[in-house]
């Protein structure tokens, strides 16, 4: 029984034995380097990841930007935002703050 089912084996692998090493080389290249399609997949969807939040980072300095130069040009700027975002006032003056 052996002999007839590794004589078959044999018969298979030698018949198809160059459709076998394509597919193990595929298997290789697919999953099992560390250059392996699933993992450069998985940094391409990184590399995206990233440059969207450098995208979202240069967006938030641009308007950091915007609004030191309109701090360093007006003082009427200052003293809004003290009195919107940190509830400041001057010494004559009462705050009410609505939320």
């Amino acid at each position: 029984m052996e002999n007839g089912f590794l004589g078959q084996l044999k018969s298979f692998t030698g018949r198809h034995k160059y459709l076998i090493v394509a597919v193990l080389f595929l298997l290789v290249i697919l999953v099992a380097s560390d250059n392996s399609m699933i993992r450069r997949i998985a940094q391409k969807r990184e590399i995206r990841a990233l440059q969207q939040q450098l995208d979202e980072y240069s967006r938030q300095n641009d308007r950091n930007m915007q609004i030191l130069d309109e701090l360093n040009d007006d003082s009427l700027i200052i003293d809004r935002l003290a009195r919107e975002r940190f509830g400041m006032s001057r010494d004559d003056e009462d705050v009410f703050i609505e939320k």
